[in-house]
């Protein structure tokens, strides 16, 4: 981060228009180098509030609606998305279940010590 930040503030001490610098060569925040929290956290609530830092989009324009690489990276994330929404989906199906077997099985044994 150090190195690109020198070789930015060089870029602007030879006069690259400010324009330049604003849309392609943004500053690198703190808060952008934080490790993606779906990785981390891969259940956690809220993460579709999940945006990437500039310098991980390929297309320096910004326009993410006409590049190839990021529509694939947007399917991709969907995908993962679907997969762990029915990953829960067959959990709660499982515990439901589950409840269901223990409500009899607790049935079974009381009418077991009745007898």
């Amino acid at each position: 981060v150090q190195g690109y930040q020198r070789a930015r503030d060089a870029m602007q001490g030879l006069g690259v228009d400010e324009e330049t610098l604003t849309n392609v060569y943004q500053e690198i925040q703190p808060n952008q180098l934080t490790v993606n929290q779906e990785v981390t956290e891969e259940n956690r609530h809220g993460q579709g509030s999940d945006r990437l830092a500039w310098f991980w989009r390929f297309n320096s324009s910004g326009n993410t609606h006409e590049d190839p690489w990021m529509d694939e990276f947007y399917r991709v994330n969907w995908l993962k998305a679907k997969a762990r929404w029915q990953r829960w989906e067959e959990e709660l199906s499982l515990v439901q279940h589950e409840m269901g077997w223990m409500v009899s099985w607790f049935q079974h044994k009381k009418d077991e010590w009745d007898r």
